[in-house]
């Protein structure tokens, strides 16, 4: 008896959803050339410099996942929620911080939740468990399926596939927005032996609304849908390694890890999103947290960034990085207090560009003239 493939498509993303995935969809495994022409051009551009591992030949296989896997079939698209810093169309604003204690901002999906217990995780190895689950599940219907997962770090071009599969269409911030979550998703897809039919793509757009090009600092997004990657505060707070160029520092607020400027600027997010994380903990102690502690990033060493940060996506920063991030946004944050944290830093962080970040703090802070009190 034929196999019912449409059907074994449904189920299993009615599967998919039941488990926690906002999204699921279905894609074809044919080249996709408008995505390879999108990233060849950032490459020719320069808007990719700073990254060497997005080459020429990634693009390449990246966008012809059926030529690097004959057996795939077909591949399935997953979106998995998590939740922003704020509630959704409120203004975001640090708790208020002890004196000499100023608070940072982390992105929202660095504090992401391990699903066994509170303590944050690498999105990696939540995605991957959950896509194995779902693997799992298929196999008891399909003994003799392969699959291949991929999961960010994996050669794969994530939104190009998420919106030929129809779960979302990409936004002029150049995230993929979602009708169940907004942009509040990770992105995973996994390659299957199965010739499951398409879903179809979405015909949903931002219409008219830029609200995400002016809600970024740096100016990352040149036009709807092109982003420089060397001016975007992620990158600058994640990728970049070395000194962050100093006309782009006192843009960068106080950031500690990444940016979600863009995504708290749109409309359908303020919208879609899910439940706003809980941003009272200033300590990382716990791992990452929506509003940290900034002098304790600043003064971690290497042993404790390693037992706070190990599983979790801060990580990919490093330690130096996470340092010479706190530096910036404390120079930025103006809080007088913080000084002899940053002296202590700029006279003896084993790191040169720490050192070169605090002493730029140092004279940011220093410079300013203190708020006086005044009398009637």
């Amino acid at each position: 008896m034929a196999t019912d493939w449409r059907g074994l498509r449904d189920r299993l993303i009615e599967e998919a959803r039941r488990r926690g995935w906002a999204a699921a969809g279905v894609a074809s495994v044919r080249p996709m050339r408008q995505a390879r022409e999108r990233g060849l051009r950032a490459l020719a551009e320069g808007r990719m410099e700073g990254m060497p591992w997005f080459t020429a030949e990634r693009v390449e296989a990246s966008t012809d996942l059926g030529g690097r896997y004959p057996w795939a079939r077909s591949s399935l698209a997953l979106a998995w929620p998590y939740a922003p810093a704020a509630a959704p169309g409120d203004p975001v604003a640090a708790p208020t911080a002890e004196p000499g204690r100023p608070r940072g901002r982390m992105s929202a999906y660095a504090c992401l939740p391990s699903g066994e217990g509170n303590d944050p995780a690498d999105y990696h190895d939540v995605l991957g468990r959950r896509c194995d689950e779902l693997v799992a599940w298929l196999r008891e219907q399909v003994p003799e399926v392969r699959a291949k997962r991929f999961i960010d770090h994996g050669w794969a071009m994530d939104r190009a596939v998420a919106e030929r599969a129809g779960i979302g269409f990409a936004g002029k911030n150049a995230c993929l927005i979602t009708t169940e979550a907004g942009s509040y998703v990770l992105l995973a897809e996994v390659l299957l032996s199965l010739p499951l039919p398409p879903t179809p793509r979405s015909h949903r757009g931002c219409g008219t609304c830029s609200a995400c090009l002016p809600s970024c600092p740096t100016g990352a997004i040149r036009e709807p849908g092109v982003i420089d990657a060397t001016r975007c505060i992620s990158y600058l707070t994640i990728e970049h390694r070395g000194p962050i160029p100093e006309e782009l520092r006192p843009l960068i607020g106080t950031w500690a890890f990444g940016c979600d400027l863009c995504q708290e600027a749109c409309p359908i997010n303020q919208r879609l999103a899910p439940i706003p994380l809980q941003g009272g903990v200033a300590t990382t102690t716990q791992g990452p947290v929506p509003f940290p502690d900034l002098v304790e990033c600043l003064e971690l060493d290497e042993e404790a960034f390693r037992e706070r940060f190990r599983r979790t996506a801060v990580w990919r920063a490093g330690r130096a990085g996470l340092a010479r991030n706190a530096a910036i946004a404390l120079g930025n944050a103006g809080d007088r207090s913080a000084l002899p944290a940053l002296r202590r830093a700029r006279d003896g962080d084993p790191d040169a560009v720490v050192r070169e970040a605090a002493d730029w703090a140092v004279q940011q802070v220093a410079g300013r003239q203190p708020v006086l009190a005044t009398t009637d």
